[in-house]
């Protein structure tokens, strides 16, 4: 790796290749905490070219995903008595989570409000039918909220506006601090109407950030939209790049906590903290097996970083690089028989692929100068990683079988640190600009506009949890 490169390279959570560089320089000159550099890349200076990999021959590149398989929907303001605390509290928190899902989900493309006609709900005749239908629509979704004591009871009607019949009928009760959560589980059903599996709506990610306190760094979760945000660790230190369990309720993580970098268990709720001993020294990019039971990562032998494995108590530590090159950001597939990382061991950057054994050792990403921090789908055929050609990182998306490879992030900043949903239909990832890092929700398609969903401090690591509720 060039010199120039590597002074580019800070601490990511040390993610990437060159952030062990810098991390070993962290450990000896920086032992307290206040004198850890910031989380950040530092981009390269900003080219005239267009970034990502416009000029490779050998991949296609699309910013934006097809659309014509999305169905066209009306989504009329929710039906409820005129009360005002009854609108505040339940009807507008409603409506907007409900329309905001499925106007992102990649399933539906919601008709323009303003078009809709007065009325007309449900559609009684053929004449009401094409009303609606002139709007775009080829379904309606009809929303009734009404209060029951402390509770509320929504009931949804989905129109197929060909035939004026309805095609789902659902109806759902809670609290009224829980309209959030109903108006999630409607879309998810709705996305399972159309697709035969729930949407990502019910999920929740973790990441690390700075809010609380100066150099200090935690874990937090928060629902995929970004509400609901809790803070699980209260180390007062660095703690970075957590992943989740595959059952969702626990989560490995690196934390400084020793003074330097270890790797951490604990519950999603924040309890059961315990440290994984293991013997190597800068260790960091944990990542959970399929089943749960061993994690892989990255670790330092006598200066050189290696991938390994071990199981969650600190047994059977098992080396799976032996190679003069910096080997980082260990992934698992889905089947758990092969983990993605990142090596320079032939010039810049590249995502590999390679058996449990170590062996099988393959490039997959052959354009671009730096790719890095891949992840697999759940189903295991792409793989999404923050690819580089020219000017900041973006997020690309790799079909394995084909190689065709797409960018779905666009705009200023560097993209880093891609997740996936656990239904495979949105990717997360963390998005620098100037000073302030946030964490980016978007289509893994590239559809639609990615949508900031954190605000507070820098936010950085997103991980997805791997279960649908």
């Amino acid at each position: 790796m060039r010199k120039e490169e590597e002074k580019k390279i800070s601490v990511k959570g040390i993610r990437g290749v060159g952030a062990l560089l810098a991390a070993t320089a962290l450990v000896w000159a920086a032992p307290v905490l206040g004198q850890a550099p910031k989380h950040a890349t530092a981009s390269p200076a900003t080219s005239t070219a267009p970034s990502g990999f416009a000029q490779a021959s050998n991949i296609d590149l699309s910013i934006t995903g097809s659309s014509s398989a999305r169905r066209p929907l009306a989504i009329p303001m929710t039906i409820a008595p005129l009360l005002t605390e009854l609108q505040t509290k339940a009807v507008d928190p409603f409506y907007t989570t409900l329309s905001d899902d499925l106007a992102g989900s990649g399933v539906f493309v919601v008709a323009d409000p303003a078009l809709y006609p007065k009325g007309m709900r449900p559609p009684q005749s053929r004449e009401e039918g094409d009303a609606w239908k002139a709007t775009s629509a080829q379904f309606l979704l009809d929303t009734h909220l009404s209060p029951d004591g402390g509770n509320v009871v929504v009931e949804a009607l989905l129109w197929d506006l060909s035939t004026l019949k309805p095609i789902l009928s659902k109806k759902y009760s809670g609290e009224t601090r829980a309209v959030r959560r109903i108006a999630h589980t409607l879309a998810s059903d709705l996305v399972r109407q159309f697709t035969g599996k729930p949407g990502p709506f019910l999920t929740k990610l973790a990441f690390s950030s700075d809010r609380d306190e100066r150099r200090v760094k935690e874990i937090y979760t928060m629902d995929f939209d970004g509400e609901n945000q809790r803070r699980i660790t209260s180390s007062r230190t660095l703690s970075l790049a957590p992943d989740w369990s595959p059952d969702g309720t626990k989560l490995v993580y690196q934390s400084y906590e020793k003074d330097t970098p270890g790797l951490w268990l604990i519950g999603k709720d924040g309890t059961d903290k315990r440290p994984i001993p293991v013997p190597t020294q800068l260790n960091a990019s944990p990542s959970f097996s399929p089943d749960g039971r061993t994690i892989a990562f990255c670790g330092s032998v006598r200066g050189n970083t290696e991938i390994f494995t071990v199981q969650t108590d600190g047994s059977s530590l098992k080396r799976l690089t032996e190679n003069a090159a910096i080997d980082s950001t260990p992934r698992w597939s889905p089947n758990g028989r092969e983990l993605a990382f990142t090596s320079n061991r032939q010039g810049t950057p590249q995502i590999f692929i390679m058996d449990l054994e170590g062996a099988n050792v393959r490039r997959v990403t052959l354009a671009g100068n730096w790719n890095d921090e891949a992840a697999f789908s759940p189903d295991g055929g792409r793989l999404a990683f923050a690819c580089r050609n020219e000017g900041d990182f973006q997020i690309c998306v790799m079909d394995l079988s084909s190689g065709r490879t797409m960018q779905i992030s666009s705009g200023p900043g560097a993209h880093e640190g891609p997740t996936w949903s656990p239904d495979g239909s949105k990717i997360a990832w963390e998005v620098q600009h100037g000073s302030s890092t946030q964490i980016a929700v978007g289509n893994a398609n590239g559809s639609g506009t990615a949508r900031i969903v954190t605000s507070s401090g820098n936010n950085y690591s997103p991980s997805w949890v791997k279960t649908l509720e």
